[in-house]
């Protein structure tokens, strides 16, 4: 089905232009906030300074919360069932997940990877004959499932070789044709290109509804 791409990225240009200023960082700071737990042990020092009676209770006390916080700790049995899938999956590690751009053009390509379930969005491109294509990636492969036709010519390259060198990754399709990726947050542009990017992404059709 042939369709704009119009109305399909300005959604993906929020999101990337989002955290290439960093906009994620402000989502993480509801983590790092342990406050609850400081005021748990200034409590306990001021029970431990009343007295021995005192200071004995509030050790038993915290024996048994142990015995029962460890099925009550959702948050560490999610991180650690996060890891364990990555892990089990075995497919592709941290630095091969992340938004990749082959530059900073509305004429390049880009990957966008997510290690949770080693999934993968291609973008041709981002004018109006970029097809936009969803798939999985392996340790070294990409594999595309489906893609949106947009524009006259067709994506037909569904099958890819990677490798992965610091902030580049070099892609090799079916087809035989090369692409290097650079990975945008991951330093693979100078600050004068994430502006370059980011200022393309905030240009395309639509897209500024979004920020």
């Amino acid at each position: 089905m042939r369709r704009s791409i119009r109305l399909v990225l300005p959604a993906v240009a929020a999101a990337t232009a989002l955290a290439l200023t960093g906009c994620n960082s402000d989502e993480e700071s509801p983590f790092d906030g342990p406050n609850p737990g400081d005021g748990g042990q200034e409590e306990t020092e001021g029970g431990a300074s009343e007295g021995e009676t005192g200071g004995e209770t509030p050790e038993e006390t915290p024996e048994e919360t142990p015995e029962e916080t460890p099925g009550e700790e959702l948050p560490g049995d999610i991180a650690g069932g996060d890891t364990g899938g990555s892990g089990g999956g075995g497919s592709i590690g941290g630095d091969v997940a992340g938004d990749w751009y082959t530059g900073t053009t509305i004429d390049d390509a880009n990957l966008e990877i997510t290690s949770g379930d080693d999934t993968v969005t291609f973008y041709e491109d981002f004018g109006q004959e970029g097809d936009v294509c969803e798939g999985t990636i392996t340790n070294g492969t990409i594999s595309l499932d489906s893609c949106d036709l947009y524009g006259d010519s067709e994506w037909t390259d569904m099958e890819a070789t990677y490798t992965v060198d610091g902030s580049t990754m070099q892609v090799t399709w079916s087809s035989g044709a090369s692409q290097t990726y650079y990975n945008a947050l991951g330093g693979g542009f100078s600050e004068a290109e994430i502006t370059e990017l980011q200022e393309m992404l905030q240009s395309l059709p639509g897209a500024q509804n979004n920020f």
